[in-house]
């Protein structure tokens, strides 16, 4: 998907972002005071910017984020079949009729399919906190919840911690549950299919921040972002996180 940016000939200058502060969990000393004042004084350049649930881009989204969620439901099905072999593990979900065990599967995978939207933005959010920032969630209807940071600024290798949170970190652990515990892991086959696929919109994120210098901040905006960067004579050093 290619991200709606802003158009070439857009104003630079950033006003709207100089009652931001900068969150970095590693940024620290005379850096950071340069940093917050240059965003203070208004001394940002607006790069560029990303809507990237605009209304034109939805279709595509759509088909990107259901290729996904096949594809990773299918792999997750192939791990956890390969476990249960390893493990020798008996006959799922006991000795019941087999339509009523089915059932019970699929309830059960629809019902962890519709808490993981609040638990992906969770992890969104743990980021955030842990970076010294301040999360908020919403809902954008009728597509899906969100965690956005109004008024806070990110370095790129931070917002792209933060972008790619919920992918990797409860991909990890799904891993791990599937390895482990193949049986429990198939009543969670839906919810890591729709975590994967729910993260469609964070991959194009990312796919396109990390292209950016190293310096680049970021304000997240809901649906999208917006990258600026402070002209040079008022920093000096690299960025951590």
């Amino acid at each position: 998907m290619t991200p709606n940016l802003i158009p070439s000939d857009a104003p630079t200058n950033a006003p709207e972002a100089a009652s931001s502060r900068i969150v970095s969990l590693l940024l620290r000393g005379a850096r950071r005071r340069q940093m917050q004042r240059a965003v203070r004084e208004g001394r940002l350049t607006r790069m560029t910017a990303s809507d990237v649930l605009a209304p034109e881009s939805l279709p595509r989204l759509a088909v990107q984020s259901l290729w996904l969620l096949v594809g990773s439901a299918a792999v997750y099905a192939l791990i956890i079949g390969l476990a249960r072999e390893w493990h020798h593990s008996g006959q799922l979900l006991g000795d019941g009729p087999a339509i009523l065990r089915l059932g019970l599967l699929a309830l059960v995978n629809i019902v962890g399919y519709i808490l993981m939207i609040p638990l992906h933005e969770a992890a969104h959010a743990l980021v955030i906190l842990a970076l010294g920032g301040r999360p908020r969630f919403g809902l954008k209807w009728p597509l899906a919840a969100y965690c956005t940071a109004p008024n806070q600024l990110f370095l790129r290798r931070g917002y792209l911690t933060v972008a790619l949170a919920p992918l990797v970190g409860l991909t990890a652990l799904a891993l791990v549950v599937a390895l482990l515990a193949p049986n429990i892991a198939a009543w969670l086959l839906l919810a890591v299919a729709g975590n994967v696929s729910g993260a469609v919109g964070d991959l194009e994120v990312a796919r396109v921040i990390a292209r950016l210098p190293y310096d680049t901040l970021i304000a997240d905006t809901e649906t999208g972002y917006i990258a600026y960067r402070i002209e040079r004579e008022h920093i000096s050093g690299r960025d951590s996180a």
